[in-house]
């Protein structure tokens, strides 16, 4: 079963590994493919904006391209939302989560802004109108990092086996389940070739079976350094020359085989401790993702 055929995908990894370039560009293919598909960023600095070259992403879902919407959940945005979706009213939310009273006690909640969080991106994922048809086909959730990621998507379960009657109860058990449910809902974790990420990858995997009962399918391994030389050209750099120019140009070249190397080896440690399929995308320049690199 591919990405596509999934009402949610939570991109989740290591801080810096790209989570957000690659739920872009799987928007981007989603698209495509006439998907309608929302990308949820979690109380992230918006760089997701400059990639689909938008203006800003704020709190509230705005279309960034065709079959494209975006949202950049905050913890009180999202409260305010998930609580009038889930009430059914904005005057009982008002009521309740806005009395001077309650306020206090709500923000010393632990938890309570991420539930909100993900609880808006599930909503979303499960939203249909009154001909019973899905609003979003796919919704794309970038995670924050990996301890935070696997805390907010276990609140579900925790909270269904903790609360067990009202609206609070009901709405956990719908999440729970629709997170541990594979036809609808995988993780698609992404890695880079370092060390302490082969590390951290292998134990968010683990975890998220664990905690959230979610699995994943495959991974991405992302900013994968392109193989430059073959033998023939690897012997010639061994002979520069005098010219002081081709010696640096001569030493960079094996500063980029010997990270080739270190690559390789860690490709092999995954493959081991993460015994999943991968996709691998190529190392771009950081600073300069935009439309024509998600295309890539």
């Amino acid at each position: 079963m591919g990405l596509a055929s999934r009402k949610l995908v939570a991109v989740v990894g290591k801080g810096g590994v790209g989570k957000t370039v690659v739920g872009a560009a799987l928007a981007v293919a989603l698209s495509r493919r006439g998907r309608r598909t929302l990308v949820a960023m979690v109380n992230a600095r918006d760089r997701l904006s400059g990639m689909l070259e938008v203006p800003r992403i704020g709190r509230g879902n705005v279309a960034v391209g065709p079959w494209i919407d975006a949202v950049n959940l905050h913890p009180e945005a999202a409260l305010e939302e998930f609580g009038i979706m889930t009430l059914r009213s904005r005057l009982l939310y008002r009521l309740v989560f806005e009395n001077r009273l309650v306020r206090p006690f709500l923000s010393g909640v632990p938890g309570l802004g991420a539930w909100a969080m993900l609880g808006k991106a599930t909503y979303h994922a499960l939203q249909t109108d009154r001909d019973g048809r899905p609003r979003y086909d796919t919704v794309i959730l970038d995670c924050p990092a990996t301890g935070h990621a696997v805390a907010m998507l276990a609140l579900p379960r925790t909270i269904s086996r903790i609360v067990r009657a009202g609206p609070l109860a009901r709405d956990a058990e719908e999440r729970a389940a629709l997170l541990a449910d594979p036809e609808r809902t995988v993780a698609l974790p992404v890695a880079r070739l370092e060390e302490m990420i082969v590390n951290e990858t292998a134990e968010l995997v683990a975890r998220l079976r664990a905690d959230a009962a979610m699995r994943a399918d495959a991974m991405v391994v992302n900013c994968v350094s392109p193989v430059r030389f073959d033998a023939e050209e690897l012997a010639r750099l061994d002979r520069p020359g005098p010219d002081p120019d081709a010696a640096a140009i001569a030493d960079a070249a094996w500063a980029a085989v010997r990270r080739a190397e270190r690559e390789d080896a860690q490709r092999r440690r995954l493959e081991r401790l993460v015994p999943l399929p991968s996709v691998e995308l190529p190392l771009l320049d950081a600073g300069r993702i935009r439309m024509q690199e998600l295309q890539r």
